[in-house]
């Protein structure tokens, strides 16, 4: 019932307004106004430290719900009780965060973040194949962009991470941005076909934590660097006009760590090296060889499964607005060409039906748009050294021995000057607004089927499927 009062009329004004004897009331003129929602506006107006503390309580105790209960055997004395509000939460947690200013400031500086980031990530992973929590991703996705667009919350991912969550998640000994990364990775290569369009996202969100990494795991940064080899691969990279943008968000996270924090990262560095060649293919790729591949990877008799530009996934994507800042909050001018990052792409003229194919203007647009001296640089400088030791060694030499020299090399002088921090950070918009508003409702929908209140054939506002139609099942 909050959820559904919470979603109606205008956002409440977070601004105290008190009566001649200091008690807090709704001004009379905003009370009056078409849309005024009061259970909005006293949500916007907490600002008791306590009244804020014990909503992050709350919130952290319930999502954590659903990982600590499978944990634990209900036969079992002082076992856990699984709360089936999941959804709930998180739509409670999303309206929180946009209508109260205040609380979001109080759990990045006051709290401990990654109290939250944990059960978020679970709920991801374990429900990434099923196509009837989509929605559910698409929430969780929300709220991490919307953390990712301020400094603290990257800063606060390099807390250790040390729960155990009961699912088959790759051991790792990292912080809680290896834990986002690595199940972002999941979600990317063995997850539902129905979150692509998401995948700019969750490469947005690491985009916006990597310059304050201080140290990825192993694990993490070998799985960042195998989505690089995907997303470069010719049935990946001509699948579409636009898909190399995930190679450009990719390249923007190679780059923060570099400049940024290359002391302490000799794994990603490490991994990178050992994938040079896919560096090397991408950066001396010409018109010629893009055409070769693209017919190589898609004759003429097969289309691409994997289509960035899709209707579909345009539609979902412009949901996820997002606005360019720099490291103070200051906006950066606007691109050329922005996509999905924020805003809309010049007017082109649209090309025939069928199957994409590289030219000139879109070999000029990825030499623009792809950032690769920074990574050029590097492999230039350290590629030379690790043949060296392997020819030294007769091609026998430890892991370890190379990340030790790593640790002893100086990047400085030999990478181009630091680029500035660039913060993508989520804009309100209307598609969201609908979006948050259909997903409520098809939540209500799915808790009302025993019994069923609700006939499915009369409800317009999102589409229900059972789970053994083709269509993919869900709402």
């Amino acid at each position: 019932v909050l959820c559904v009062l919470l979603d109606c009329g205008l956002s409440g004004d977070p601004r105290p307004y008190e009566d001649r004897h200091g008690e807090p009331v709704a001004g009379m003129e905003e009370s009056y106004e078409v849309g005024f929602n009061i259970f909005r506006v006293l949500l916007a107006r907490i600002n008791n430290g306590k009244d804020l503390e014990a909503l992050y309580r709350g919130f952290v105790r319930l999502l954590r719900n659903m990982h600590e209960s499978k944990n634990t055997l209900l036969s079992m004395p002082n076992s856990t009780t699984r709360l089936e509000c999941h959804q709930e939460l998180l739509i409670l947690l999303w309206k929180t965060l946009e209508e109260n200013p205040l609380f979001l400031d109080f759990i990045l500086t006051r709290c401990d973040v990654c109290e939250l980031v944990t059960p978020i990530c679970y709920l991801m992973y374990v429900s990434r194949k099923d196509v009837a929590q989509v929605g559910l991703i698409h929430i969780c996705t929300f709220i991490l962009l919307k953390l990712s667009g301020e400094r603290s919350f990257g800063v606060s991912l390099n807390r250790p991470y040390r729960t155990k969550l009961p699912c088959d998640l790759p051991l790792f000994s990292g912080s809680h941005a290896d834990l986002i990364s690595i199940t972002l990775h999941k979600i990317i290569v063995n997850g539902s076909y129905r979150l692509v369009p998401l995948y700019s996202c969750f490469l947005t969100i690491v985009c916006n934590f990597s310059p304050y990494w201080r140290s990825m795991s192993l694990v993490a940064s070998v799985k960042l660097v195998n989505l690089f080899e995907l997303f470069s691969s010719p049935k990946f990279l001509y699948s579409s006009e636009k898909a190399y943008r995930h190679l450009a968000l990719l390249l923007e996270i190679f780059n923060n760590i570099i400049q940024y924090q290359y002391n302490g990262n000799q794994h990603l560095v490490y991994a990178i090296v050992r994938r040079k060649d896919a560096f090397g293919r991408l950066a001396s790729l010409t018109l010629a060889k893009a055409i070769y591949q693209c017919n190589k990877a898609f004759p003429k008799s097969e289309e691409p499964e994997y289509d960035a530009d899709a209707e579909e996934a345009a539609a979902q994507v412009a949901a996820m607005t997002v606005q360019e800042l720099d490291e103070g909050g200051r906006p950066l001018p606007a691109k050329k060409d922005r996509g999905v990052d924020g805003g809309e792409p010049p007017p082109r003229k649209k090309p025939p039906k069928g199957r994409f194919l590289p030219n000139e203007a879109w070999m000029g647009e990825i030499r623009r748009t792809l950032p690769l001296e920074t990574c050029n640089r590097l492999l230039q400088h350290l590629v030379p050294v690790v043949d060296d030791m392997c020819r030294r060694k007769n091609g026998v030499v430890d892991e370890i021995e190379i990340l030790e020299v790593f640790k002893d090399i100086t990047m400085v002088g030999l990478l181009p000057v630091p680029h500035a921090i660039v913060i993508r950070k989520y804009q309100p918009n209307q598609y969201t607004s609908i979006w948050f508003t259909a997903f409520m409702w098809g939540v209500i929908f799915l808790r009302s089927q025993k019994p069923p209140i609700f006939d499915k054939e009369c409800i317009e506002l999102f589409q229900v499927s059972n789970e053994d139609e083709t269509a993919g099942g869900g709402k």
